[in-house]
Order: C-alpha cells, then structure tokens, then sequence
C-alpha cells in the first residue's frame, strides 16, 4: 500500500541528500556466502563497476566511499556475476538492505531510502502477479482451442497486466516527482487512439505508425539524467534509431537534429545521444551513412557542442570527415584528370555517357581479380544498352603492371593510372583507401551511389532509370 506521508519524508531526504558527502550502503543477505560483491550501474547500453565489498561477518557487506552516486539503478553483483539485487539511487545514499535469498524480493527490509521501500513493494506485488499469470498461461496451453474457456483464461491474463499497470500508475499519480516515477513513465509506450480506424473499422496501421512515432519520447523526461542509468534509455533510443526513423540520411539527419535539440547539451543524456548515434552509423554499411559523419562533425563536433570530448578523438573526427566530403553522394565528383595507357591525359569530365562508372582498382588486389571480371562482362553487355561507360583508375603507379592485366583481360573500357594525376590526389577527393571501389554518376557527374558490388549494379540503375522518368 502506498504512504501518502511520501511526500513530506520525500523532501526531507532530499534535503539530507544534499549535505551527504558520502555513500553507505549495507546490506545483510541470508544465503549469500560470497567472499566479495560488487556494486554496479547501468549507464547506456553498458554496466559499469563502481564498487567493491568484501564480506563483514556473516552474510554482511557495506560499500562505502567519501563522494555521491550519481542516480539511477544500481546492481549488487556476485563473484559469479551474477546479479543479486537491483536498487535505486534516488533519495538518499545511506542506506540499508536485509533480506533472504530464499525470497529476496518479499523478505526485503528498506532503510534509509523511501523510493526504495516503493519499489520493493511495486516488485513483491507484480512478483505475485507474475505467478498468477504463469498459472493461466499454463492452464490456457492445455485446452484446446475451441474450448469455452479460452476466453476466461485470457480476459484473466488481460485482468493481470492491467492490474500491474495500475500500481505503476497510481505511484506515478501519488509521486510525480520522484525517480521511480520518472523511470516508470520511462517504460511507457503511446496507446493508439480508438479513432485511428479506416473506412471499415479496421486499425487503419500507417496513422497508427505515425500516431506512435509522434508521441514516442512523450514520457521520457529529458532533464534527468538518472534515466541514462537504467536500462530503458538507451534501449528506446536504439529501437527508435533502427526501426523507426525513416532509413534514408537526409531523413535520419532531420530526425537526429530535431531530437537532440530537446535534451540540454550539458546533460548525460545528450551526450550519450550524441555520441551513441555518432558510432551507430558510422559503423553502419549502407550505402549514403557517410553523410551522416559528415553532419555531425558540421553540426556539433567543429562546433564546440561536445566540449566533453576528448581532443584527439574530436581531431580523428574531423579528419575523417573532411576525408568523406568530396564524395558523398548526391554532390558533384570530382573532376580526375590521368594519363592512359599511351601517357596521353584524360578528362572524368569528358564522358557524356548517361551514367558513369568510377572503378578504383589495383591489379595485385584479391577482391579486384573478383570483381573486375564481372564488371567487365557487365560492360560489355551494358555499355550500349544502358549507356554507359567506365572510368577505371590502377592505384598502382606501375604502368607496366597496370598495361599487363589490362591487356591480359581485355578491358576496353577508359584505363588511367591513378598515381599519374593532373588533379588532386584521388585517395582524397574520393576518399580511397581500399581497393575496389565503384562510384555511379548521371549524366550531370552528379554522384548517385557508391560502394556498390557489381552484382547490384543492374538492379541499382533500371531502378535508378525508371524513379527518374517524368
């Protein structure tokens, strides 16, 4: 049952909280015969250690040190690594807990600690819900399907969820301000209004997909930074950025952006954003990500709102990014000038094909004795037909080697040697640093895809050819 004198107690130890200049935390668990716990939080996607205590009598541990946890969840973990027990560190850092491993959960005695108490309560109650539903659910697997008490099972089964929502929501309404309820409403997802029915009275699911991407981060409180230490942030986080955002850079870009803008740029929770989408796609291999880099080093990086940093990191940053500019897609390529075969100078710009292939390749590369065979029979049966032509740029600067394969392999297609340039270095104005490596452009040498396999380099342009009619 919940103690409405929460509220007065709740402010008291706040107050307590901010003249404590330590953490004690005892705790007394029949059963446990470790030589040593460990004390651990969640921050992210990972679990940091932040403590040890070696065992005092019998069954006794304290981890104490002169300084504050930060809030969130904390774990109290096992020399097996296992975890024993979950807390909160909210409304105080004194605090104790006894209990029995036998029924850790119902047998656990709180001191110190008010949102604890609550949520040790919260999960004695949906641990007694829990085994409820796991009766029905049993007894629901063994009737058959047309049985008249399927129906029963399941309205009972229904009956115990919401019930388990119910006390969530009535700690929330009597404790809007404490942690737990902060973490709570964390855990919520938006319900679909009823109103969101087609024609027919069915789930109309595309305004149901927008309804719920909207109102997605409703319930998340941006301003406390004790939610990077549970594991629900950063969990809603990835599953938003992986399946539902739309897919495509410059939409994810937009959708970053108006994000990131609602959290402080000094809080945890920003700059765990930042960085977590930061590594996320550039890691990713789909084919336009580097763009993403690209923006994030415009927009925040270059731009001093990571300030926490470290600088050599940020330096790498920026580096690579300027590495990628000169050829994302969508921008114009480069112009490349080289010699050919005969020494006799060559213009990219010279092509007036409608598309233009850009292959970087090197004649001692295992993946080019791959791929250039096939690319050569595409070409041959292509070139015409899909009007194209093939600007393929030898990385090795010796020109005997390059005049061996070319000849050996019978590729009539336009053959300069990358190393013998009137331009800039290719390595930086494409950003090439492996071989082989294949550009696409249009007819206006805008750059339309890269990265490609030459398997999917048919499919790539009828589907390219066809969105670009009138």
């Amino acid at each position: 049952m919940l103690k409405h004198s929460f509220l007065f107690l709740f402010l008291i130890s706040i107050l307590f909280l901010n003249a404590q200049e330590n953490y004690k935390i005892e705790i007394k668990i029949k059963g446990i015969e470790d030589s040593t716990l460990y004390l651990a939080s969640y921050f992210g996607d990972k679990t940091l250690l932040v403590d040890t205590a070696s065992r005092k009598g019998k069954n006794s541990y304290v981890f104490e040190k002169q300084k504050q946890l930060p809030g969130g969840i904390y774990i109290v973990v096992g020399q097996a690594k296992n975890s024993i027990f979950e807390f909160l560190i909210a409304d105080g850092q004194d605090l104790k807990f006894d209990s029995e491993t036998d029924n850790l959960i119902e047998k656990m005695k709180v001191k110190g600690s008010n949102e604890n108490a609550l949520f040790y309560d919260y999960l004695s109650h949906s641990n007694f819900l829990f085994l409820q539903l796991k009766k029905f659910q049993q007894r629901l697997k063994s009737l058959a399907p047309s049985s008249d008490s399927v129906l029963i099972y399941k309205k009972r089964i229904e009956a115990l969820n919401e019930e388990n929502i119910d006390y969530k929501e009535s700690i929330i309404e009597a404790y809007p301000d404490a942690f737990i309820s902060h973490f709570f409403l964390a855990m919520k997802s938006p319900e679909y209004p009823s109103a969101l029915k087609t024609s027919d009275s069915k789930a109309d699911s595309i305004r149901q997909f927008n309804y719920y991407k909207k109102h997605y981060w409703d319930f998340i409180d941006f301003t406390d930074d004790r939610l990077i230490r549970t594991p629900v942030y950063h969990n809603k986080l990835d599953f938003y950025y992986s399946s539902m955002a739309h897919p495509q850079p410059d939409s994810l870009i937009r959708d970053i952006d108006s994000f990131l803008s609602r959290l402080p740029e000094k809080s945890e929770l920003y700059k765990h954003s930042l960085w977590f989408l930061t590594l996320k796609f550039d890691q990713s291999n789909r084919m336009g990500y580097d763009a993403i880099l690209v923006h994030f080093v415009d927009t925040y990086y270059s731009r001093k709102k990571a300030v926490w940093l470290n600088a050599e990191v940020e330096k790498n940053l920026l580096s690579e990014a300027n590495k990628r500019r000169n050829s994302l897609i969508g921008k114009k390529a480069p112009e490349l000038i080289m010699q050919n075969q005969d020494m006799t100078p060559v213009s990219l710009y010279s092509i007036t094909k409608g598309f233009t292939l850009i292959y970087f390749w090197d004649p001692n590369c295992s993946h080019c004795k791959v791929e250039t065979p096939k690319l050569n029979e595409f070409y041959k049966q292509n070139g015409k037909k899909m009007d194209l032509e093939v600007f393929a740029v030898c990385t090795d600067p010796d020109l005997a080697e390059m005049k061996k394969y070319i000849t050996a392999n019978k590729l009539t297609w336009i053959n300069v040697n990358g190393p013998r340039s009137y331009t800039p270095d290719f390595h930086e104005l494409y950003n090439v640093y492996s071989t082989p490596l294949l550009f696409v452009l249009d007819n206006n040498r805008t750059i339309i895809a890269k990265q490609l396999n030459v398997d999917q380099l048919a499919d790539f342009l009828t589907k390219y050819k066809a969105l670009s009619k009138p």
